[in-house]
């Protein structure tokens, strides 16, 4: 009786509803960080010099990898993923609005420096740019907005992906596919914010961005109480972080596979923080222009999603990801000797099929890899690699390098290194890892039976977990 009514159902409504909300939340969360991200860039650039802004990034990336490495871990052990999501994602909504505070405030501070000096009788001594000495206050406070800001953003974006892992694996969906909805957020909004700075600014006859921090702002509001009815169960972990960080660390096919992740979210983190500055400064392009390569850049990244299973299996992790970093490798000599702004058209077009595609295979090759009740720790220490170490290395380090040699040459230095760590990750694969990767699957078979589970609202129950990867 009980299968005549759920074949009916499924008949009836063919879309799961459960999977259709998990698309909406990750389209509202995405949407939000689409929104402003890119003006958060461009305006720290503006009130701060990139000696200032290398201190930022250093400190955001020991931050930033040491967080979802805790965050995973705790939610394992708590199995408590929804409250932290929902905590952590509010906050990320709206700790950057300060940062148009700070930005007003060196505007005044501008004005008034340059007033003191003309009317000093030596103007000639007036700052030729917006990067003047700013107030004290002025980099203190934007380096606690912009850690907090990574801190919050990087727990919410892990225990999301590792909730969206279980729930896809439950309801025996695609967890690329899911996410393909956040990136659909990628196609319209940059475009949809670029349009209305402009405009407001051609208005206001000077450069406001606070547009965008609001819509991404309203976002966030939309999303809460949807994320508030999400049903998410996980496996809870009853080992000790240290037998848990042993277990990690003796996978050792693992840990190098991770380790090339690192330079993935290096080479993304400094081209998703700096091409706003690129087009900005080099190309000196419209924020239209900027926006439509963005939403090439989320139509890219859609379609990368929508076929990232298929391609996977068809090449494998390892192959993916040197794929992807060899791609990158590509793109970025090409912004050495980039002219014409019209041609990041095609090369944001690329972008789905190097970072995002890559990230998408770190999430299929930790859910298999994960022991049981481990799915956000080892999703966690992937986040840190990619989201914490590797692009605050890659801004970090982009920023000492911009402020040196200026950013064409910094992209060619990231074009070097990308395709190298591609050619020595692909050979190290191939001889040695693979093998390796064999005998620890064949000792490690997931394993079925009776185990613990902490459904969302923190009640723990018995029952049998399907440990067919997704």
């Amino acid at each position: 009786m009980e299968a005549a009514f759920l074949y009916i159902k499924s008949a009836i409504f063919p879309i799961n509803l459960e999977l259709l909300k998990l698309k909406v939340i990750y389209f509202l969360f995405y949407s939000s960080l689409f929104s402003s991200m890119p003006y958060v860039s461009i305006i720290s650039t503006q009130i701060v010099n990139y000696q200032q802004l290398s201190i930022i990034f250093s400190c955001a990336t020991v931050i930033s990898t040491v967080g979802p490495i805790v965050t995973g871990f705790v939610a394992d052990k708590l199995g408590i993923y929804k409250p932290i999501i929902i905590t952590a994602g509010f906050i990320m909504g709206f700790i950057q609005l300060p940062i148009l505070w700070l930005e007003s405030a060196h505007k005044i501070h501008v004005a008034e420096r340059n007033e003191t000096v003309q009317l000093a009788g030596n103007a000639t001594l007036a700052p030729s740019s917006n990067a003047a000495v700013p107030r004290d206050y002025i980099f203190p406070i934007l380096l606690m907005i912009r850690i907090f800001g990574f801190i919050f953003m990087d727990a919410a974006l892990t225990l999301l992906d590792a909730a969206g892992l279980a729930m896809t694996k439950k309801h025996q969906g695609d967890f690329a596919k899911q996410k393909t909805a956040g990136f659909l957020s990628m196609i319209f909004i940059p475009i949809l914010c670029g349009l209305l700075i402009d405009a407001i600014s051609d208005k206001l006859g000077y450069k406001d961005y606070s547009i965008a921090f609001y819509i991404g702002a309203g976002f966030i509001v939309i999303l809460m109480p949807i994320l508030y009815r999400m049903e998410v169960e996980v496996q809870m972990n009853k080992q000790s972080i240290i037998s848990t960080a042993k277990k990690v660390v003796g996978m050792i096919d693992v840990d190098v596979f991770l380790l090339a992740e690192i330079f993935v979210g290096f080479c993304m983190g400094f081209h998703m923080t700096f091409l706003s500055v690129y087009v900005d400064a080099e190309l000196i392009a419209s924020k239209t222009l900027y926006g439509l390569a963005s939403s090439c850049g989320g139509i890219s990244a859609v379609i990368s999603l929508s076929v990232a299973k298929p391609i996977i299996d068809r090449l494998g992790e390892a192959n993916t990801l040197a794929f992807g970093l060899a791609l990158y490798s590509v793109r970025f000599v090409i912004f050495y000797f980039l002219q014409n702004p019209w041609i990041l058209i095609v090369t944001e077009s690329l972008e789905g099929f190097c970072g995002f595609l890559g990230i998408t295979t770190g999430s299929y090759f930790c859910a298999a890899a994960a022991p049981p009740g481990m799915l956000a720790s080892l999703n966690g220490i992937l986040a840190a690699a990619t989201f914490g170490l590797g692009r605050g290395l890659g801004t970090a380090v982009g920023s000492i390098l911009i402020s040196s040699y200026g950013i064409r040459s910094t992209y060619l230095l990231f074009s070097i290194l990308s395709g190298s760590i591609a050619i020595l990750y692909l050979t190290a694969y191939h001889l040695v890892l693979k093998k390796m990767e064999r005998r620890r699957l064949a000792l490690t078979q997931p394993e079925r039976g009776e185990v613990t589970v902490a459904n969302v609202n923190g009640d723990s129950s018995k029952g049998d977990i399907e440990a067919t990867v997704l």
